[in-house]
């Protein structure tokens, strides 16, 4: 394991991910734990650019090459998307060193018999590159936006039902980007004056948030776990979408406040700020595990009014019949979303991933309504782009469950609004402010007259 290279590293992650199904940012987070600084950023760099970009180096290779992709050894395969991926996306790296170091690992792997075929088709791509002729978008409309920006052809169809052509490109574009990472100033123990003292200190770079004043954007290659900022709990890691949800919420000092699905508790973190730690909030989630992580982020955030419960969000809970100011239930949702910073997302979900998920959705919602107090609020919010994740699961809570759309303007910064399709949701698409795509509704249940 020593002895090998980052582009090894590199390799053996793309062939575990593809292989096993697994979490790219699992996988990768374990990986990093004893590499160099520069070779984290290299490593992280190229693993999930080639996921995020493997549609179309796919079809490049398959341009290319008698062998098609699908009937590659998974060595070699990865190894030509790896290599590609650096040809047509990194300016940084010279071309002929990408191909030599391939040519080096596929010997190394015992590939001897390989190793001509993977310089053979590097050289090709190297001197035609210009050459490949891609899917016609007057001709074949998904099959261009499938390839160009390397989305499945059941996602690109999922959104062209909900979007026009024009909204659904800048969408792929969107999700193509670079992820840059957005903390949370945490009010409970700093102010943003004193986040920024910190962060100079520890020779971070930083900038404004685009939406939130708590919001701000870093730069650092390594691990934020490692920061004494982060280990004071002075901020954490949150998408500012992510962070506009306990906005809507808008929960009030003293309320008791259920967040359903809750871990690793950011959501709950997040209301224990605006309600400056005065009321309650159960914090509730299926795994014990998770139940462990609430508790540990809560602590070092010094969030006091959290108590994290294990609860089947589908299950009744007698003792919560009624019991809640507000209920926040940010759904378990195919993460369509959050494709720029899980990008192996788009090759583990399928169509009918969607309508079981949004079942589940359902019956979380059935639930939820129930724990609410007469004239509470219901937040509903999932950072998916799915109509049937997200509309249709809205429409079921109105007309299935009799609650009424509470109106949120106020709660949603200027920028945002235009992405408001009535007073009561919004639908927050990746390019509005280079955030996560997010859906977020409000309810009232209405009180009973007499």
């Amino acid at each position: 394991m020593n002895n090998k290279n980052a582009r090894e590293h590199i390799l053996d992650l793309l062939v575990e991910i593809e292989k096993e199904g697994s979490y790219a940012q699992l996988l990768l987070k374990q990986a990093l734990k004893d590499q160099e600084s520069k070779d984290k950023v290299f490593i992280t760099e190229i693993v999930y650019g080639t996921l995020k970009h493997r549609l179309k180096i796919d079809y490049i290779i398959n341009f290319f090459s008698k062998t098609p992709v699908n009937k590659m050894k998974p060595v070699i395969k990865n190894l030509l998307r790896m290599s590609v991926y650096q040809m047509f996306y990194l300016d940084k790296v010279p071309v002929s060193a990408v191909i030599n170091e391939a040519v080096k690992i596929a010997k190394k792997r015992k590939f001897m018999n390989l190793a001509g075929f993977v310089n053979g088709v590097l050289r090709q791509i190297e001197r035609n590159k210009d050459a490949v002729v891609y899917p016609d978008k007057d001709e074949d409309l998904t099959a261009y936006l499938s390839i160009s920006y390397s989305m499945p052809e059941w996602i690109i169809k999922n959104w062209l039902l909900s979007y026009d052509i024009e909204t659904t490109e800048r969408i792929c574009a969107a999700l193509n980007k670079r992820a840059r990472v957005c903390i949370r100033i945490n009010t409970l123990k700093a102010d943003k004056n004193q986040v920024q003292e910190a962060l100079k200190k520890e020779k971070i770079s930083y900038e404004e948030g685009a939406l939130l004043d708590e919001a701000m954007y870093i730069d650092h290659p390594g691990s934020l776990a490692q920061l004494q900022s982060f280990q004071e709990g002075l901020w954490t890691v949150q998408d500012e979408s992510a962070m506009l949800t306990a906005h809507v919420v808008d929960p009030k000092p003293g309320e008791k406040i259920l967040d359903m699905c809750s871990a690793p508790g950011g959501k709950s973190i997040h209301m224990a700020a605006l309600m400056q730690n005065k009321g309650e909030i159960i914090s509730t989630d299926v795994h014990d595990h998770k139940i462990e992580l609430i508790e540990k982020n809560a602590d070092r955030m010094g969030a006091h009014i959290i108590h994290a419960a294990l609860q089947d969000g589908t299950e009744s809970n007698p003792d919560f019949i009624e019991a809640f100011d507000r209920v926040l239930l940010d759904a378990p949702c195919s993460g369509l979303g959050i494709l720029k910073r899980k990008p192996d997302i788009r090759y583990s979900k399928t169509p009918e991933d969607i309508s079981e998920i949004a079942q589940l959705q359902k019956r979380l919602a059935a639930q939820a309504v129930r724990y609410i107090k007469e004239g509470g609020t219901l937040v509903y919010s999932t950072c998916t782009l799915s109509r049937e994740e997200n509309e249709e699961v809205a429409r079921y809570i109105q007309e299935d469950l009799g609650l009424e759309l509470s109106d949120i303007a106020d709660t949603i910064p200027i920028k945002l609004r235009p992405f408001m399709k009535n007073k009561g949701s919004i639908h927050i698409l990746p390019y509005a402010a280079d955030t996560d795509g997010f859906f977020i509704a409000c309810f009232k249940k209405k009180r009973i007259e007499g």
